[in-house]
C-alpha cells in the first residue's frame, strides 16, 4: 500500500514536471534518463539544471520544488562501521559479527 501510494506521488510530480518542461525535448528526456537511472550522478544533475532552472523563471514552480523537497525527504544512507577484533572476526573470505548489548 504504501509503495503504490509512493509511486503515485512521483507520477504526479513526473507529470507536473513534464507540464512544466513543455515542448522543450532535452529537459523531457533529461527527467526520462534521470527516473531510468537514478544512480547516474551526471543524469540527475543535468535534470537539477533544467529544473533550476525552470524554476528561476517560474516562482509558482519553485515553491512547488521546495514543497515536494521539504514534504519528500530523502531518507540518509544507512552506514554500518565493524572495528575488526571488536565487533567482528576476520580471517580470509570468512567473517563472524558479535551482536553485542550497549553497556
Amino acid at each position: 500500500m504504501g509503495e503504490q501510494m509512493a509511486l503515485e506521488v512521483i507520477e504526479r510530480i513526473r507529470a507536473r514536471i513534464r507540464s512544466i518542461f513543455g515542448s522543450d525535448e532535452r529537459s523531457t528526456e533529461t527527467l526520462d534518463q534521470a527516473i531510468e537511472e537514478p544512480g547516474d550522478e551526471g543524469r540527475v544533475r543535468s535534470l537539477a539544471e533544467a529544473l533550476s532552472w525552470y524554476a528561476r523563471r517560474d516562482e509558482e514552480f519553485a515553491a512547488e520544488l521546495e514543497g515536494w523537497a521539504r514534504d519528500h525527504p530523502v531518507p540518509a544512507p544507512l552506514v554500518q562501521n565493524i572495528h575488526a577484533g571488536r565487533d567482528a572476526y576476520t580471517a580470509g573470505r570468512d567473517m563472524t559479527v558479535d551482536q553485542r548489548s550497549a553497556p
